[in-house]
């Protein structure tokens, strides 16, 4: 019939272990470059890694909004989830948004620009430049001041 081998059983392989990646909520700044970060029931000291934006883990910090966290080598803040839809850049550089208000909240300047044009807010001054400055109402147009002077 042929030979007869006696099986053993060998003890399965150990995969090593890979670095881990878990969720967290930063529950406040422990310092100039680290955070605290809760990871279900665990309380960890994070560091941010160069690459995410500060204001984001700020923000993150405010919201509730949960961050990656890369384990590998201590608790490195990775980058931080999405939880409301981004006004985005596409490819060709445009931003297009349709929203019902839209407020900018400028803390010294503002100004929309365009090649040969511009609105600036600046303090309490307005300024508007172009070839042609155009102002259109359906029904009264005001214009008020101390003094209006037209050059």
């Amino acid at each position: 019939m042929g030979t007869v081998r006696k099986m053993t059983a060998k003890a399965p392989r150990q995969s090593p272990a890979l670095p881990g990646v878990a969720l967290g909520v930063v529950e406040a700044r422990a310092g100039e470059h680290h955070w605290r970060v809760r990871v279900g029931a665990a309380v960890l000291v994070a560091t941010r890694d160069a690459a995410v934006d500060p204001a984001l883990v700020e923000d993150a910090c405010a919201t509730g909004a949960r961050v990656v966290l890369d384990l590998s080598a201590g608790a490195v803040i990775a980058g931080v989830l999405l939880t409301a839809r981004p006004v985005t850049i596409d490819r060709a550089g445009s931003v297009h948004v349709a929203v019902e208000r839209f407020v900018v909240t400028a803390a010294e300047e503002a100004t929309l620009r365009t090649g040969a044009a511009f609105v600036q807010v600046k303090g309490a001054d307005v300024e508007s430049f172009g070839n042609r400055v155009v102002s259109r109402a359906r029904e009264l147009l005001k214009v008020l001041g101390r003094n209006v002077r037209i050059n």
